[in-house]
């Protein structure tokens, strides 16, 4: 175990910290954050290709489609290896106050290299102010 640790740290020093990503298989976290006081759907697109045009992205034959209903108060998470998931989007969630209906929003596409890095963890929060006529998601990367 020692001779490993010792191998990472001489090949980091020599090669640069990226060396060390190809042995420790580096991925990207995905969360989405249900903050809001109602159930959230969530229909998102990801894809493996970083220039992906955003049309191209939402269209179902080429970007990966993900739905997901999010409880109150719910957190869900998933994990990619870098090199497929280069770019992604919150195309819409929607709010479900009553019946199915209730605001919605979106993001922009979110980029490697640009809006985060392999190995961050990309969180999507959604939320609404006490009048429940905006309904927000926040994207933030740790």
């Amino acid at each position: 175990m020692k001779r490993a640790i010792v191998s990472l740290a001489v090949l980091a020093g020599v090669c640069g910290c990226d060396a060390i990503n190809i042995f420790l298989d580096p991925r990207t976290t995905v969360t989405l954050v249900n903050a809001s006081d109602y159930p959230v759907d969530v229909t998102m697109f990801v894809s493996d290709d970083q220039d992906i045009l955003e049309s191209f992205l939402v269209d179902e034959s080429v970007g990966e489609k993900l739905l997901y209903t999010l409880a109150v108060g719910q957190t869900v998470s998933f994990s990619r290896p870098c090199d497929e998931l280069q770019a992604m989007i919150i195309e819409q969630a929607e709010l479900d106050v009553a019946l199915g209906l209730g605001p919605e929003a979106n993001t922009d596409v979110q980029r490697d290299g640009d809006d985060f890095s392999c190995g961050d963890e990309v969180v999507f929060t959604f939320d609404h102010s006490a009048q429940i006529l905006d309904f927000d998601v926040t994207v933030t990367v740790r």
